[in-house]
């Protein structure tokens, strides 16, 4: 059954009241970008009250292969305050519809995006700015299924349309394209998922796919998403993804009993460290190649790894 955001999305569009555990988590994502000139983005800002931080962060992938990435974590403002930090802000200037980012922070920016994970990388230092518009494609979707207790106790996604500039010192990235967001709160244990594959493909409102798979404590899995074909909007009931970021084949059935096919590979990978107890965590940033049929595009894939610290 359909289960999109309905009552109670007006009240989710903002902070969360905060569980109990320590690690309780309240989170925005934005992610998207502009297939013609090769560009694109994801950016973050997450809010861990009981251990009274927040964390913002924003990669850009440029064209000529270079990755910009600024990273922040201060002291969390109060839970009725706005979706900000780190010079980046969400506005949610029509709640549930329309989002306005705001960029204001310092980057390092590398040769490529795999220096992340290389000791000593050279980067060069510059301002990150500009602001882009987000118009949602369809209501909030809830994900039932696809969560454990590790990730989530509630998430939402929505596909949309991407319009703005973007800076990185000297240079201006316009771009108009497609992207999706995301809300997720609830317990958020990075060491404590054995992996995730979070991926989608973004043509038009009346076709799309967000998909994800995610191990279970018991060896196991759990898989969500949507498929939108012919205008057609129905949950995911069974995914599998085979291979590794760099080649892999996604394979989804929706309530209706329609399948859809991705295939596709990352060409730049930002691995990004989780570190907790003496624990690595690698969420891997991919912009990503993807074919749909006849369709192709490009989009962000996002693997979770567990590695040795």
């Amino acid at each position: 059954m359909l289960n999109p955001v309905q009552d109670d999305w007006l009240a989710a569009e903002g902070w969360q009241a905060a569980g109990d555990d320590p690690q309780w988590s309240d989170s925005f994502y934005f992610g998207g970008g502009d297939a013609v000139r090769r560009t694109a983005f994801y950016t973050r800002i997450g809010r861990r009250p009981n251990e009274g931080t927040v964390d913002a962060a924003i990669g850009i992938w440029l064209a000529d292969g270079r990755f910009a990435l600024a990273f922040t974590r201060a002291e969390a403002g109060p839970a009725d305050g706005p979706v900000a930090g780190g010079g980046l802000a969400f506005d949610p200037l029509l709640p549930g519809l329309v989002w306005r980012l705001r960029v204001a922070a310092d980057a390092r920016v590398y040769t490529r995006a795999e220096d992340l994970g290389v000791p000593g990388a050279p980067f060069e230092r510059l301002p990150l700015g500009g602001e882009l518009t987000f118009t949602g494609w369809t209501p909030p979707l809830h994900f039932d299924s696809g969560l454990t207790a590790q990730v989530a106790a509630r998430h939402y996604e929505q596909p949309g349309s991407l319009a703005g500039v973007l800076t990185v010192g000297d240079t201006r990235l316009p771009l108009a394209g497609a992207g999706m967001r995301d809300h997720s709160w609830g317990v958020r244990d990075w060491q404590g998922v054995p992996y995730w594959r979070w991926l989608g493909m973004l043509v038009d409102p009346d076709t799309f796919v967000l998909l994800n798979t995610v191990g279970t404590a018991d060896g196991g899995e759990t898989a969500g998403g949507y498929l939108m074909q012919d205008g057609v909007l129905a949950p995911l009931v069974r995914a599998r993804v085979d291979g590794d970021q760099l080649g892999f084949t996604a394979v989804a059935t929706d309530d209706r009993g329609r399948g859809v096919t991705l295939t596709g590979g990352a060409i730049a990978v930002a691995p990004l460290r989780q570190r907790r107890d003496g624990r690595l965590t690698l969420v891997n940033e991919g912009l990503t190649e993807l074919q749909w049929g006849t369709r192709s595009g490009l989009a962000i894939s996002e693997w979770l790894v567990q590695t040795d610290a």
